[in-house]
């Protein structure tokens, strides 16, 4: 079976960010000054995990066909708007008045 391992994370309390995570006895292994340098701005929390990111980033090759331009976009000129008219149309037959049967 496997060993049960304790975990430090060192989170800087200036910033609110995780620095790093160690063995625990990585830090008992520390000496006085260095264990002394860790308390001054920095919490320590025991975890049970370690815990870290998986980031896949791909990379994708485009042929540039056109000259491509940052920054501000020009304005393109505006087109006159035509009017559209609509086609008259047939006006709805009214529908006959059905009998009821007996």
């Amino acid at each position: 079976m496997a060993e049960k391992q304790a975990f430090v994370q060192i989170v800087d309390m200036t910033t609110g960010k995780i620095e790093r995570v160690v063995n625990l006895s990585e830090i008992e292994a520390l000496s006085a000054e260095e264990k002394l340098g860790l308390s001054r701005s920095k919490s320590l929390f025991v975890v049970t995990h370690r815990l870290e990111p998986i980031v896949k980033i791909e990379l994708k090759k485009t042929v540039i066909s056109a000259p491509m331009q940052f920054g501000e976009v020009p304005a393109k000129e505006e087109e006159p708007i035509e009017e559209v008219t609509q086609l008259p149309t047939e006006p709805a037959k009214p529908k006959g008045k059905r009998s009821p049967k007996n």
